[in-house]
Order: structure tokens, then sequence, then C-alpha cells
């Protein structure tokens, strides 16, 4: 009877996540199987009912708070820029939509790039903010450019206009970043000098 047990026990730890299970399944099963031999069966089973009914969805919500945020969630994150970037446009000169729109495109346009570099392997300082150039470059290359552009045809083709709103836009988010991780470098520059 106690074979069954500890073996529907060990099935029932498959339900833990599988850091857990590899850090603490071998350990459980034994504390399961001394529980077995030392106390009445129907107790330690009920008690091992409740505790697994407490502790498996802790030890999943756990195992999802210290993971880094996946790659993925940056796709809807941007769809959120760029749906609210669509709106701006299609909004034109309306004060409200430009109001909400444009801090709603930016803020979700840099809370992607976060999340995205949240999911990367952790750097050092320098290496974190090495790439700043290309994005102070970028977005300054964008807004010439849209400048240059505009300065040659004199005006844009109808509907091109939304084109040359949305570079704006990206070639500003691309600055903030840039300059972000600017001061970040700064900062981590001057945490790392030798006291003098």
């Amino acid at each position: 009877m106690r074979v069954t047990a500890v073996a529907g026990y060990r099935a029932l730890l498959r339900l833990y996540p599988r850091g857990f299970r590899d850090e603490y399944g071998v350990d459980m099963e034994l504390l399961f199987t001394a529980s077995l031999r030392d106390e009445p069966r129907g107790r330690v089973i009920a008690r091992t009912l409740v505790d697994l009914a407490a502790t498996v969805p802790t030890r999943h919500l756990e195992a999802h708070v210290h993971r880094s945020p996946k790659p993925t969630m940056v796709l809807p994150i941007a769809a959120v820029s760029v749906t609210a970037l669509a709106l701006v446009t299609v909004g034109g000169t309306n004060r409200a939509v430009l109001l909400v729109g444009v801090p709603v495109a930016l803020l979700a346009a840099l809370l992607a790039a976060l999340v995205w570099r949240e999911g990367r392997p952790v750097q050092t300082p320098h290496a974190a903010t090495a790439h700043r150039w290309r994005y102070l470059a970028g977005g300054a290359g964008l807004l010439v450019a849209v400048k240059v552009v505009t300065t040659a045809t004199g005006e844009l083709p109808s509907g091109w206009w939304w084109v040359a709103m949305a570079t704006i836009l990206g070639g500003l988010v691309l600055l903030a970043i840039g300059l972000v991780l600017t001061v970040a470098h700064l900062a981590a520059h001057v945490a790392h000098r030798p006291a003098g």
C-alpha cells in the first residue's frame, strides 16, 4: 500500500515547476515516505493534499515572478505604440488625440525597448550602454532624412505625411533611448571611477 501512495505522491510532485522539483523533489519524496512509516496513512495523505493545494500555485507564481520577461512580450507592447501612432496620424490636428496618442506611443515604445532589453543576458555596464551611439545616430539620421525629403520635395505626396510622422516619432524614440543609455553610461563610469 505504501508503494502505491509513494508512486501517487511522485506523480503529484510533477504539478510543481520543474526547477522546484529538481531542487526539492527527492527530499520531499523521502519526507513523505518517512511520514508514511511514522504516522497514520490517512493523516499523511490528507496533510499532503492540503499542502499541495496551497504550495503548487505559490511555487508557479514565484517561478513566473523571478523569470525574465519573455521576448515575445515586446510585440504586443510595440503594437500598442504603433496603434497609438496610427491614431495620432488619423486624428490629424485634433489636440486631444495628439495629447494622448503621442505620450502613449512614446511610453509604449520605451517600455517595449526596456522589456526587450530585460530579456537579454546580463552584461557589464559598459557593454550594456555600448550601443548608445547607434540609437543616437539612428534617431538623428531619421530626423535628418525627413528634413531632407520634405525640403527637396517641398510637400509630401498625399498619404505620405503619416510615413513622415512615423519616421519623426521613430527618430525621437531612438534619440530618447540613446540619451537614456548615455546617461546610464556616464553614471556607471562615474560610479566605477577610483576615488582620488
